[in-house]
């Protein structure tokens, strides 16, 4: 977190981090309509071209595999939870505010349509989304948009203060939702991470993802937990 003496510069380059984030989400929509209209076959959600067997975005090599950035805030459902009470568990990082007008009740739908797609084995998935505005994202006011929103008990909700969540949100390269600002200024993403706790690739949800794509490589992160475990049973 910035030093006292650097939070106007900080501040100063949140509000160009969310100026960023607005510019390519409606360029992102353009493109997004544009491969609609021509009846595009691939995956709408890929940013760049994925040479692995994900749908989500490439993640560039320095982030590719690594440590996800840990973190624990408080579930506005009831007590805490962070990146290592996950582990041997394949999760979910995304970035919410309750009073979002489109991007975030979208990306509550999708996820929750992907679990659903997972079956019985998306109880075997959490996820993990954090408020990126902490003065309106009371406990009361985020669970009222879970139910609102129908999502599950494995969808947790983090909650705190901006000096809390500020080092969650630089560490995922997220810009918080502008104070006053009506509409969608965020970044709006979703990270998926193995059971080991690395980070595998991500989706830019700036427009529309489609569930199954996100199911599609949840499944290939569930399916490396079976093998694991199937390597684990016959070894011992």
């Amino acid at each position: 977190m910035a030093a006292p003496d650097d939070r106007r510069s900080g501040l100063g380059a949140k509000a160009l981090l969310a100026l960023l984030a607005a510019c390519f989400a409606a360029t992102a929509a353009l493109a997004y309509l544009a491969l609609a209209k021509e009846g595009a076959d691939e995956p709408l959600a890929i940013v760049e071209q994925q040479s692995g067997p994900f749908r989500g975005g490439q993640l560039p090599p320095e982030l590719a595999g690594a440590p996800a950035p840990a973190f624990s805030h408080s579930d506005a459902r009831g007590g805490e939870i962070g990146t290592t009470d996950l582990s041997g568990r394949p999760f979910v990082v995304t970035f919410l505010y309750t009073t979002c007008p489109d991007v975030c009740p979208l990306i509550g739908q999708e996820l929750r349509e992907a679990l659903e797609l997972l079956g019985p084995r998306g109880d075997e998935v959490e996820v993990l989304a954090v408020s990126v505005d902490p003065e309106n994202d009371t406990p009361e006011a985020v669970r009222s948009w879970l139910e609102s929103n129908e999502l599950p008990a494995n969808f947790h909700y983090l909650v705190g203060t901006e000096a809390e969540l500020e080092p969650t949100w630089d560490a995922y390269f997220a810009a918080p939702q502008p104070a006053g600002e009506p509409d969608s200024a965020h970044t709006a993403s979703i990270w998926l991470v193995d059971s080991d706790g690395r980070l595998r690739t991500k989706f830019s949800a700036g427009v529309p993802v489609p569930p199954a794509d996100i199911a599609h490589d949840l499944d290939l992160l569930l399916d490396d937990v079976g093998r694991r475990r199937a390597a684990a049973g016959a070894g011992s």
